[in-house]
């Protein structure tokens, strides 16, 4: 309200001072008027009227003729006082005035309240086109935001599904792994228990143990028996050969002989080089353990 007050202050203030110069102009010109205007003549009629009976013996002693009774004579009328044609111009021309500048207060006032009405009207329209605005701003704002809600939920939901397959592949990954483990250790498994009973087999059989035999007897026959060497000497030897027999390492280890005994079988060893094949070459053996018991 204050400030609907402050818009129109101007307006209102000067439709009020043009009431009151009309006003003042017309009290004015009436005012004007009546000072010009001749003084009327007024006629005063009398009439005779008979005095109580007390008053008339005291004011007349004796009557001595009837009275003739006066006649009432009617009052002239008054005379109609014209004023004269150039003032009645005047007034007329003064009454005209007065009624155009009414006429224009009134317009004034009309195009007053036309004008408070347009700028009442366009303010309610800026004032719906804001609320407009403003409503189209927080529709678009919270549609936004639920795009927004929307794109958050389905990252994140797409990021689990990512997740969990990812998961799932690694536990799938490591089911296969573990079971290629497990199929190679039972594979390796059986190929050890396979070896070992081939070995065992192929050991029944007696060509490992022919092997070994015709080693010896190989060795033998290249040591240099010393005098010190007696009766009942057994001697471990670990030899290492190349295929074809040849002889890389040999090393003894629990002998019953002297120094002279070890020495003479490890150079009876390396003078037998290559060492001689088996029968079946599946008994061939790059590492052997030979327990070395010369015949007497």
């Amino acid at each position: 309200m204050p400030g609907f007050f402050q818009e129109h202050l101007r307006p209102l203030a000067g439709s009020a001072g043009l009431h009151v110069a009309l006003l003042a102009l017309l009290g004015g010109a009436a005012l004007h008027w009546q000072s010009e205007q001749p003084p009327v003549e007024l006629a005063i009629e009398g009439f005779l009227t008979e005095l109580p009976p007390q008053k008339q013996s005291a004011a007349r002693p004796a009557p001595s003729a009837p009275a003739q009774p006066v006649e009432a004579r009617p009052a002239p009328a008054p005379p109609v006082v014209e004023p004269p044609p150039d003032r009645r111009a005047e007034e007329a021309a003064a009454a005209e005035r007065a009624a155009q500048a009414q006429r224009q207060a009134e317009a004034q006032a009309a195009r007053d309240r036309e004008a408070l009405v347009a700028r009442e009207r366009e303010a309610a329209e800026r004032a719906a086109v804001e609320q407009r605005r403003a409503e189209e701003a927080e529709r678009k704002r919270v549609e936004a935001a639920e795009v927004k809600r929307k794109a958050a939920e389905e990252e994140a939901r797409r990021k689990a599904d990512a997740a969990e397959a990812k998961r799932q592949a690694e536990a799938k990954a490591q089911t296969e792994r573990e079971a290629a483990v497990r199929t190679e250790r039972e594979a390796e498994l059986q190929r050890l228990l396979a070896a070992e009973e081939e070995a065992a087999a192929f050991a029944r059989s007696g060509v490992v143990d022919e092997y070994r035999q015709l080693l010896v007897q190989t060795i033998e026959r290249k040591w240099n028996r010393p005098p010190s060497a007696r009766a009942g000497l057994e001697c471990t030897l670990y030899v290492t050969q190349a295929p074809g027999g040849t002889v890389i390492d040999v090393r003894l280890g629990t002998c019953n002989g002297d120094q002279a005994v070890r020495e003479s079988i490890t150079n009876a060893v390396l003078a037998a080089s290559p060492l001689p094949p088996p029968r079946d070459p599946r008994a061939f053996q790059r590492r052997l353990e030979i327990v070395f018991r010369p015949m007497e």
